[in-house]
């Protein structure tokens, strides 16, 4: 956006690039506010008089459709035309405008200081014919000479030299011989020259001749010097850099003079940056900005403060790139914007401008605060007229609100009181009769509830402990834990795909199977087989499509020797005393899945002394909490590891806390199940 508000952009077709400018207006927005204020006022007036009109003349009974439009008018429409006109997106335009107008500023104030310093010369004229004036009187004026003295001392001067025109004989000097040492036998060449050239003499004939020809010589560079007296020149002697000076003046003792000033460019330059950054502070256009300047030639800041050095980095940047660059920058907690230039006049500086946030959100807040107070003058209006449809709309829908809370509290006795005869009305009529449903809901899940281990067998020398935490009412996982005799446990785990009362059947004809098969006297691998058989029959070829994943295993109790068998479920995990986790691995498809279970086999295992076998089914191992990542694995067995040495019960529980805590008060997506046997004792 250039000084004219006009706001410019580009594009490149084929060779040329177009550019177009349109006028940036931001004036407007208080016509536009103007405007929407009279149309919010005219729009709150007629529905409130339409709305009156209606009771008088008894038309209040709405149907729920016009109830629903009068709401959207009211209570959406008004919002939404003010959201539409102050929303988050003008205060992020208006933020963006203000940063790239702080920057333009801030760019321009910039290059104005490297015009004003580096630009010319002549600012430092005066400065210059100021100091040879006044060289004249060192010896006799006390001020002055203590002057040049100071300046000697600083080493902003470097050599000034006072000799007669009329034979370049030196009349006297001052040298800073730490800066440049014999000096002299420079100087007096120079002068010589700069006579010559000027004067029509010829005391060059006096010099060496190779010194002669070198200063004569197109190379040197140096011919608009020799010929151009009053007028400050740039040299540089190895790595330094100086301004030099030359001029005649007439004194009252000696005639015409020739005055030489060799002075340090740094130094000069230095001290009016200084003045201009001063300047700064008390221009009125410039006092909000903060002023930096760095020479990089010896990495110096002016000024030199806390904050100079937390712009270090960002200069190096600007040195490496030679490009403006604009930036946000936090210093001792206080956000600024911030811009640096490397300087094109001002040779071996750059410049910085930082501009306090604070202002910015000053600015932003008064804005903010204008769209805040028109936001609460439209609710306001739409409560108060939203408020008239209160009992006829907002109440009907509380009572349902109530209902839903009720079923989801499982209540199968709440009913919502009579309503009007409109959908409302309907709709609580339907609701008092689904919820009289609950109550076979909750008799299902009693049924499956019965059909899980009531209790646990007490087992010698062993730990075990088992839970269950259904996604909904009713659940698919199914587990089992049947003392074959005195010696042998069998532990069956399993997970029904989905959950809800197919699952729940499907769990329930599995625990009828394994049950009667048991009292048969099959073994394991024909149990399977059975069961497949009839998952596969009734739920794969119809519209109900369920399997389900089963592991079991039989554990002789006093040796610990166990076979167990697989059939797609998750591997169990054993975990000894010291940590260690080893899978009980088979890979097998789910039961159900095709009509034959195919190469079904048995494996062995045994269980040591302070050995833990753990059974589990997915829920656990997928759950996702607020963040959507998956507790895994890899987590679950970490813990388990670090839970070794624990009792069955313990682990147990801490298993369910961590799945609590990552579950993070989310609504489960799956049934978990953990079965727990731990061998405490040979």
């Amino acid at each position: 956006i250039d000084s004219n508000d006009l706001m410019w952009t580009h594009t490149k077709i084929a060779n040329l690039v177009l550019f177009g400018a349109k006028k940036c207006d931001f004036n407007n927005y208080s016509n536009y506010k103007n405007i929407l204020n009279i149309i919010i006022c005219i729009l709150s007036i007629m529905f409130f008089l339409i709305y009156i009109w209606a009771i008088r003349q008894q038309y209040y009974t709405f149907s729920i459709k016009i109830k629903l439009i009068a709401l959207f008018l009211i209570a959406i429409f008004t919002p939404v035309l003010c959201f539409s006109f102050l929303s988050y997106q003008y205060v992020s335009d208006l933020e963006d405008n203000i940063h790239i107008n702080v920057w333009k500023e801030s760019r321009e104030l910039l290059l104005n200081i490297d015009r004003e310093l580096g630009g010319s010369d002549d600012l430092y004229l005066e400065e210059f014919r100021e100091m040879a004036t006044n060289y004249q009187h060192y010896d006799e004026n006390t001020i002055i000479k203590k002057k040049f003295d100071s300046s000697l001392a600083n080493y902003d001067l470097v050599q000034i030299d006072r000799r007669l025109a009329s034979d370049a004989s030196l009349i006297s000097q001052l040298t800073n011989y730490v800066i440049y040492d014999k000096m002299n036998n420079v100087t007096e060449p120079l002068a010589k020259y700069c006579i010559d050239k000027t004067l029509n003499t010829n005391f060059m004939d006096s010099i060496d001749p190779v010194l002669a020809k070198a200063m004569q010589s197109p190379e040197s560079t140096m011919s608009s010097f020799w010929e151009t007296p009053d007028k400050i020149q740039n040299i540089s002697f190895g790595t330094s850099n100086f301004y030099l000076y030359w001029n005649y003046f007439e004194s009252s003792n000696y005639g015409k003079e020739f005055i030489f000033i060799l002075r340090s460019m740094d130094k000069v330059l230095k001290s009016h940056l200084q003045k201009r950054l001063i300047e700064c502070k008390t221009n009125p256009k410039e006092r909000d900005y903060l002023i930096f300047a760095c020479n990089h030639r010896n990495s110096r800041w002016f000024p030199n403060n806390s904050m100079a050095k937390a712009l270090k980095d960002f200069s190096q940047r600007i040195q490496i790139t030679g490009k403006p660059k604009e930036t946000h920058i936090t210093i001792d907690s206080k956000k600024y914007l911030l811009i640096g230039l490397r300087c094109h006049k001002l040779k071996g500086y750059s410049l910085y401008a930082l501009f306090p946030h604070e202002k910015i959100d000053k600015e932003l807040n008064t804005a903010i605060l204008d769209i805040m107070v028109h936001i609460i003058l439209f609710i306001a209006t739409a409560l108060a007229i939203g408020y008239l449809f209160s009992r006829n709309f907002i109440n009907p829908i509380k009572h349902l609100e109530d209902g839903l809370n009720a079923i989801k509290a499982r209540n199968p006795n709440y009913r919502i009181e009579y309503l009007e005869n409109d959908e409302f009305g309907h709709l609580a009529d339907n609701f008092n009769k689904m919820i009289s449903d609950l109550k076979e809901m909750n008799l299902a899940k009693s049924i499956q509830e019965s059909l899980l281990p009531a209790s646990l067998p007490k087992l010698n020398g062993y730990e075990i402990c088992c839970s269950n935490k259904m996604a909904s009412a009713i659940g698919g996982d199914y587990y089992d834990t049947i003392l074959l005799d005195n010696e042998n446990l069998c532990v069956i785990i399993g997970d029904v795909s989905g959950h809800g009362v197919a699952s729940a059947l499907v769990m329930a004809i599995a625990k009828s199977v394994i049950y009667h098969s048991f009292k048969e006297t099959k073994n394991l691998i024909e149990i399977f087989s059975d069961l497949n058989t009839i998952i596969n029959s009734f739920f794969i070829n119809n519209s109900v499509k369920k399997m389900i994943t089963l592991f079991a295993t039989i554990i002789n109790l006093p040796s610990g020797e166990a076979m167990f068998i697989d059939c797609g479920h998750n591997y169990p995990y054993k975990v000894s005393k010291d940590g260690q986790i080893t899978e009980l691995k088979m890979i097998g498809l789910p039961i159900g899945v095709l009509k034959k279970l195919r190469k079904a086999k048995v494996d062995n295992y045994s269980i040591e002394n302070g050995d833990t076998v753990v059974f589990y089914t997915d829920g656990i191992i997928e759950a996702t909490g607020k963040t959507k990542e998956q507790y895994g694995y890899d987590r679950f067995k970490q813990s388990l590891s670090e839970m070794a040495k624990e009792s069955s019960e313990t682990i147990l529980n801490r298993l369910f806390e961590k799945y609590k805590k990552w579950e993070d008060g989310t609504e489960p997506d799956d049934d978990v199940t953990l079965v727990i046997l731990k061998r405490v004792s040979s």
